[in-house]
């Protein structure tokens, strides 16, 4: 049983006659008969009886009229409900990435996003993570992609993502060039974000319980210029391993920190009292489980 056979046989009921339903849906008779004779083959029952002027629903025809008209009104329904979902994904979508985040991930997350969602003018903000936390608080952004965002009542924050911290440098430093300790971090010229920066907040608060200080030889905001000025063996820096999918640098040597160890989350934050924007929601869906596949390779 096809929609196309249910439409024709409530357009014949509802004209009462093969010819008018035929003339209204610009196909022959002779089609029609086809199909309401297949209809009723399946049915096994009759459902018009035929006179001179036209035709007459069975008993049959009547009982089976009122279920292809609610069939088809479910139909319609339906189609309204897609036309409406697909419009709902329309708008502008404007996301906020650290430079790091965005050089790992734009290549394949953006992709997805335009053939998800094709009718979104989609922008992407790349800034420091202080900037961007303030732009989702303020409204400017939909949602941002930071390492270790703080808490916040007005801030919504779901972990995508946990990553140890590495130490970079253009040789491996002590005899274990798999991993190295925090006292032995804390010795060494660093590279290191300015003093709000999640990862350098990491480092300078595990090693003060230490009760060790920590030598910032450079302030440099920029994961791309620290790997290069890194390489140049100007001085070491701290990075979680991620930030090494969007390098295009010569082999730097990565160790773990260990003793203690330490971790990075990537998090996605949004605005908690934000309305219910169908487009933003289902584009964060998104944006986690590309991430979360992507980082977990």
């Amino acid at each position: 049983m096809e929609i196309t056979q249910i439409r024709h046989f409530v357009r014949i009921a509802e004209t009462g006659s093969y010819i008018k339903a035929a003339d209204l849906l610009d196909i022959g008779q002779s089609t029609l008969s086809r199909q309401v004779r297949a209809l009723e083959v399946e049915l096994r029952a009759s459902l018009f009886y035929r006179h001179g002027r036209g035709v007459l629903l069975t008993e049959a025809g009547k009982k089976f009229l009122e279920y292809a008209r609610g069939v088809l009104h479910l139909m319609d329904a339906a189609a309204i409900a897609v036309r409406d979902s697909e419009s709902a994904f329309s708008g502008q979508l404007v996301i906020g990435m650290a430079p790091s985040i965005g050089r790992a991930c734009i290549p394949s997350l953006l992709p997805q996003l335009t053939q998800q969602f094709p009718r979104a003018s989609i922008s992407v903000v790349e800034g420091l993570s202080g900037t961007l936390y303030d732009a989702v608080l303020l409204g400017q952004l939909d949602f941002a992609l930071l390492y270790n965002p703080a808490a916040c009542p007005n801030i919504k924050i779901t972990p995508i993502v946990s990553a140890p911290l590495y130490l970079i440098g253009a040789d491996a430093v002590g005899p274990d060039p798999v991993s190295v300790t925090l006292a032995e971090v804390a010795a060494l010229p660093l590279i290191l974000p300015h003093g709000n920066h999640s990862v350098r907040v990491a480092v300078e608060s595990a090693a003060a319980r230490l009760g060790l200080g920590v030598n910032v030889r450079l302030q440099v905001d920029s994961s791309h210029s620290t790997m290069e000025l890194v390489a140049q063996a100007m001085g070491y820096s701290i990075m979680p391993r991620l930030v090494e999918r969007g390098s295009h640098l010569p082999s730097l040597s990565w160790q773990k920190i260990a003793a203690p160890a330490l971790e990075t989350t990537l998090s996605m934050v949004l605005p908690a009292q934000q309305p219910s924007n169908p487009l933003v929601l289902a584009a964060a869906e998104v944006t986690q489980t590309a991430l979360g596949k992507l980082f977990a390779e």
